[in-house]
């Protein structure tokens, strides 16, 4: 169950972020189709990625994990925009896909501080538990 919360909490952000980041970027084409799928995908490319990325970054430590949370960002991305038609999803110019890779990057590290109190919190909701502080 805390894997299903988790997945439509990281869905959930990653929509936000990329209704951002194409209202900042023109070169950053979305449509209402392509937010969906790109979501969906993106999302999905990064949670299957992110067991990769936190094996390396054991291995490798702090220097990794910055490096490694851009690259997934960056790789989740470019999977997504191969993956999804033009008229849907469509980053161009290297500005463009530098900001935007940041700009979720940011977000999901910002997600990921506040991850596990609202996965528990919903969690616990569910279990009819109070919230734990």
């Amino acid at each position: 169950m805390k894997w299903l919360i988790r997945l439509v909490l990281a869905a959930a952000a990653n929509g936000v972020l990329f209704l951002i980041a194409a209202v900042l970027f023109d070169e950053f084409s979305l449509s209402f189709t392509g937010w969906l799928v790109g979501t969906a995908l993106f999302t999905f490319f990064t949670m299957l990625l992110r067991s990769v990325m936190a094996a390396l970054a054991r291995k490798y430590a702090s220097s990794a994990t910055f490096l490694g949370g851009v690259a997934l960002a960056w790789v989740g991305l470019l999977l997504t925009d191969l993956f999804t038609s033009r008229e849907n999803f469509d980053l161009e110019g290297v500005g463009t896909w530098v900001f935007v890779t940041l700009i979720v990057w940011v977000g999901t590290v910002i997600y990921d501080q506040v991850d596990d109190r609202l996965i528990d919190a919903v969690h616990n909701r569910s279990k009819g538990r109070p919230a734990s502080t």
